[in-house]
């Protein structure tokens, strides 16, 4: 199960993240993405979150492509994907965790 969030600003997912450490979430599971790389590699660096890698470059022709299969790989369905992506597309931030757990309490 691949639990997800999405946020507007970084503050938030920031204190989300902090929540979820502090609540025996493995920082092994928790993911940020946004639609560009830099801010979702200095959000990673931030709280030390890890970022979504595809298994093989696929020399993608459009970001959203990209970020569409990265999601995929991180277990969402397609049509999942895609609504995902249109959020990105508007600025917005994603908060992805791996595993079993389910978070919604949590994160309210």
């Amino acid at each position: 199960m691949t639990f997800i969030k999405d946020y507007k600003n970084d503050q938030n997912l920031e204190h989300d993240i902090q929540k979820l450490l502090k609540n025996g979430v493995s920082q092994d599971d928790i993911y940020v993405l946004a639609h560009d790389d830099n801010h979702t590699q200095e959000l990673a660096h931030r709280t030390r979150a890890n970022t979504l890698q595809l298994a093989q470059d696929e020399g993608f022709d459009q970001k959203g492509d990209e970020l569409r299969s990265k999601l995929e790989e991180a277990g969402v369905t397609e049509e999942g994907a895609e609504q995902y992506e249109a959020m990105l597309d508007q600025g917005k931030i994603l908060l992805i965790v791996r595993g079993e757990r389910d978070l919604d309490d949590l994160l309210q």
